[in-house]
């Protein structure tokens, strides 16, 4: 069995501090309850939302004697939906780790990396998978998906090889797309990058299925219904395009005397958690309260 290890543990139980023991917490990004698991052993109650049925699964195994977690297969930015279905008013604290979990990363079947069916859906009921974006997407919204999500040198050689090399028959696994994106960078280009050449391609398509950045900003105008005064929210990012839509939410709030930042510049993990985790090197905190 995988066993997760959460970034930024102890930052997250230490920005929670002032909240009274019994309080509610919304872990947003349920995962494999790693946060949760922390929370729930300092005596918070937990409402755990994840929209991927697998992690719910795992989740209620492997913390089934817990009596403080409710868990809920939803999206985070539908919180305030979730919280009036428990008959839920406000909360004391919100926590969103915006991460995408190892065992969805290396499980072929769920079509996130380079090996197995294009698919990359966190919740496996929605209909618009990888396979459709990378097949049924004008070149044109190929390259504006590309780009926007991070893509920003080859989106457009991308975008037009993926529409030439599907004339000859549908792209259906990661295999093949990881060969026309190969042939659409230059070899200068691949042996340059730190992190392997293809990543950016597969992460702006992972984010178009999953509308991860429209996501954040629904989330941004529903939570404050949902947080009590004093309240604290949590957010953790690994993208520099999420974090920069973190950042100025935060930001507006703050002008507008809705919440206080308690980071004007967020929280990073240890050289020794980094040793430990070593995928805290990208992680970045942002912590604020309601006023």
């Amino acid at each position: 069995m995988f066993k997760h290890i959460p970034v930024l543990p102890e930052e997250v139980l230490k920005n929670f501090e002032s909240l009274d023991k019994g309080e509610i917490i919304v872990d947003g990004t349920l995962g494999r309850g790693g946060h949760s698991k922390i929370l729930l052993d300092k005596g918070f109650k937990v409402i755990g939302i994840d929209r991927d049925e697998d992690a719910i699964v795992e989740v209620e195994r492997s913390l089934s004697g817990e009596n403080g977690l409710k868990i809920v297969h939803s999206n985070f930015f539908c919180i305030k939906e979730v919280l009036f279905g428990l008959k839920v008013e406000k909360v004391g604290g919100i926590l969103l780790d915006l991460g995408v979990s190892t065992p969805q990363l290396e499980n072929d079947e769920r079509g996130f990396g380079f090996v197995g069916e294009l698919d990359m859906r966190m919740d496996r009921s929605q209909e618009l998978t990888a396979k459709m974006v990378v097949n049924e997407y004008s070149e044109e919204e190929l390259e504006r998906v590309l780009y926007k999500n991070g893509e920003r040198v080859n989106a457009k050689n991308i975008a037009r090889s993926i529409v030439e090399f599907r004339a000859d028959g549908e792209i259906e696994s990661g295999e093949r797309l990881l060969e026309i994106v190969e042939k659409s960078i230059g070899e200068s280009y691949r042996k340059s990058r730190r992190h392997h050449w293809a990543t950016p391609t597969f992460r702006a398509l992972r984010i178009e299925v999953n509308k991860d950045y429209e996501n954040i900003e629904k989330f941004f105008d529903l939570f404050v219904n949902c947080l009590r005064k004093g309240g604290i929210l949590q957010i953790i990012t690994f993208h520099s395009i999420e974090d920069k839509i973190v950042r100025k939410r935060l930001r507006e709030l703050k002008q507008k005397k809705i919440m206080k930042l308690i980071t004007k510049k967020p929280i990073e993990a240890t050289l020794k958690e980094i040793m430990k985790n070593s995928k805290a090197k990208r992680a970045k905190l942002w912590v604020a309260e309601m006023r």
